[in-house]
């Protein structure tokens, strides 16, 4: 039999079976962190996901996505080589939050109101984190920095509209214009019966999104207890002193790379423990919850998966997606950080050399040059595989 086929069998029954001797082994440890996965999801996640969830899914069920759709479709279709109902989840994405875009993006798969390659170009820019976590949470809660959070925030959003621009010709199928104007397209829709009422409708969201909460609460709690019992299995230490051998040039300690790889698992366990690093500037860690918040965490990218999957969307282009967007959102913050601390050149005409050359935002750049030279080659790398799997499909 073919190794590759018996790797692909046998791997994940082996990290399942360990797993689940690592809570047998070190079942207090196991308690207390799936503990601090509730205390995640019922404080932070459940109050700011659930009316969010519980709204998207009335929007799409009362066509508002369609009519809104019709009236920005040609703007969408031109940017992004989308519909614009494709370009509303974007909208409601980014105002809630994980995973309720790549659940609209499934639903509307699903309902083949979309084909399969704009359900792989919607994904690859409709998944992002929502502003109350950015900017509440991460800036507020554990950087002490709200103007910073704006900064990280728009950051975010420029990162998912790079990825959408970079794979906007992404399939082979052309997008056919419709000859229906846009009044027509709206009457067409209103003119549609509805399958249920409003009631009907308004239960089903209720129901819909306490059940994609109740999953979303499971992956995060699972999640919690996987990186505690790697942790204590040595796994993470193990990674990290890789980590830190290859990036020790660039000043990046074993605590930084625990810390980072622990958002590689879950986001705001990550985040938190980037903030809580004492020796790092605010930009490191900026930069870094940048990344992590953007290419979201196996937890996130599990649930996002788990809808994603019921469709003919590829995961692995998406989970790739994902790592753009971390590393478009880290760039940016870091190429932006100065502007949060209203590092502007200042306006004085008696002194343009210090106006244009001698300011901290200068000064930021030429300071960090070696981590933009890695980033620089980080991303010629990238685009070429990307280019290269392109090419062969």
């Amino acid at each position: 039999m073919n190794i590759s086929k018996l790797t692909k069998y046998f791997f994940p029954k082996i990290i399942v079976l360990l797993l689940t001797m690592g809570i047998i082994i070190f079942p207090d440890d196991s308690i207390e962190a799936a503990k601090n996965g509730i205390h995640i999801w019922v404080d932070i996640l459940m109050p700011s996901l659930l009316p969010f969830i519980i709204g998207a899914n009335l929007i799409v069920s009362l066509k508002v996505v369609d009519i809104i759709g019709a009236i920005i479709n040609p703007i969408t279709q031109l940017i992004f080589n989308v519909s614009g109902k494709s370009a509303l989840v974007f909208a409601i994405s980014a105002v809630s939050g994980y995973p309720v875009g790549a659940r609209l993006a499934s639903d509307l798969r699903l309902n083949q109101d979309i084909s399969q390659y704009e359900g792989q170009r919607l994904v690859s820019f409709c998944s992002t984190s929502g502003p109350l976590f950015i900017i509440g949470a991460v800036a507020v809660g554990m950087l002490n920095d709200a103007n910073l959070g704006y900064v990280m925030l728009i950051c975010h959003y420029l990162g998912a509209i790079t990825v959408g621009l970079l794979f906007r010709r992404y399939g082979k199928e052309r997008r056919e214009k419709s000859n229906k104007n846009i009044i027509n397209n709206i009457k067409y829709i209103i003119n549609t019966p509805e399958k249920d009422g409003f009631f009907i409708s308004f239960g089903n969201a209720v129901v819909n999104g306490v059940n994609t909460l109740l999953a979303v609460g499971g992956f995060v709690i699972i999640f919690s207890v996987v990186f505690k019992i790697l942790s204590l299995f040595n796994v993470i230490d193990g990674i990290s002193s890789i980590l830190c051998f290859l990036f020790s040039f660039l000043g990046i300690t074993k605590e930084i790379c625990s810390a980072f790889i622990s958002g590689l698992f879950e986001i705001t366990i990550g985040c938190n423990n980037v903030t809580n690093i004492t020796y790092a500037s605010e930009a490191i860690k900026a930069t870094l919850c940048s990344f992590i918040i953007g290419f979201s965490g196996l937890s996130i990218l599990a649930q996002c998966c788990s809808f994603i999957a019921r469709t003919d969307i590829k995961t692995n282009i998406y989970i790739f997606n994902k790592f753009l967007h971390g590393i478009f959102a880290a760039l940016y913050t870091f190429l932006f950080y100065p502007i949060s601390k209203n590092y502007l050149p200042a306006s004085n005409f008696s002194s343009i050399y210090d106006s244009f050359y001698n300011n901290d935002i200068l000064n930021h750049y030429f300071y960090n040059f070696k981590i933009f030279l890695v980033i620089t080659v980080i991303l010629y790398i990238i685009f070429n595989l990307y280019f290269l799997y392109i090419t062969k499909d």
